[in-house]
């Protein structure tokens, strides 16, 4: 499904984007190591940003980063037009979420239990759903086609399964900008697919930012509206997806193979064909 497609199926957000997160010279790591530098980006609402690069190269110590869960080493990160680090911990809660590849400690809680635990930065002490936090829940379970799944308990799903489930609780959070790690890492095809319609829907329909690193380049390509690329320490470009030429790509990930012509090539490869 191509990024033309995707926008075609996704409503028009009303209001005027607004910068939901911006990085001036970024130094990540972690402790006193430095994992990349040189960092620039302005993510608006509405957008989807891909981080893509080798391994190594800082794709999820970035995501980390603008979560909050590791701190600046240098340069400036703004979430909301404020310094990130002075963004007290309840208001980012209400403010980002984060999905990874690691798997939280809720193997014996139920489908719904999981999900529903997106509300709580909303619930004050008790932890008390609303029937607004319900309804919300309901559609976040509803759009990753969980319902039938809800009374299951986490530890009795499949790895990909277990994936849409926290995908579910982040969008139940309702934040302004949702970070995600390697997202479609544990989904086949169809899931794929259907994440990249419901990614489209939440920035272009919905106007929430996305920030993501991918492996599936053909996911860069025909998804996100800007393309981060990052190599040896550094951030080597950002710009369109349409910059993930043949040949750039070869460079960024020193790519030496040779791929028969009766294959398509490498350009078939990208393209997912």
């Amino acid at each position: 499904m191509t990024r033309e497609a995707l926008r075609s199926q996704s409503a028009g957000v009303k209001n005027a984007p607004k910068c939901v997160a911006q990085a001036e010279d970024l130094q990540t790591g972690y402790g006193k190591k430095k994992v990349s530098e040189g960092i620039r980006f302005s993510l608006r609402s509405g957008e989807i940003l891909a981080v893509i690069g080798p391994n190594g190269s800082g794709k999820s110590t970035l995501l980390k980063t603008v979560a909050g869960f590791l701190p600046v080493l240098g340069g400036k990160l703004f979430l909301d037009g404020k310094p990130g680090e002075r963004m007290k911990q309840a208001e980012r809660a209400k403010y980002l979420s984060v999905v990874t590849t690691s798997r939280p400690d809720v193997e014996w809680m139920k489908v719904w239990d999981v999900a529903a635990s997106g509300r709580y930065p909303y619930t004050g002490r008790l932890g008390i759903l609303s029937e607004e936090d319900r309804q919300i829940v309901g559609d976040a379970l509803s759009k990753l086609r969980l319902n039938d799944l809800s009374e299951r308990y986490f530890s009795e799903l499949s790895d990909g399964q277990k994936q849409r489930v926290l995908l579910a609780k982040s969008i139940a959070q309702r934040p302004k900008l949702l970070i995600l790690d390697e997202p479609t890492s544990f989904l086949d095809i169809r899931y794929q697919l259907e994440f990249m319609q419901i990614a489209a829907d939440l920035a272009h329909g919905e106007g929430m930012a996305l920030m993501m690193s991918v492996q599936e380049l053909s996911i860069a390509r025909n998804l996100a509206d800007r393309v981060l690329t990052l190599k040896e320490g550094h951030q080597d470009r950002i710009g369109e997806p349409d910059m993930l030429t043949e040949a750039y790509i070869r460079d960024l990930y020193d790519i030496r193979v040779v791929f028969p012509a009766s294959t398509g090539g490498l350009e078939a490869l990208l393209s997912g064909r």
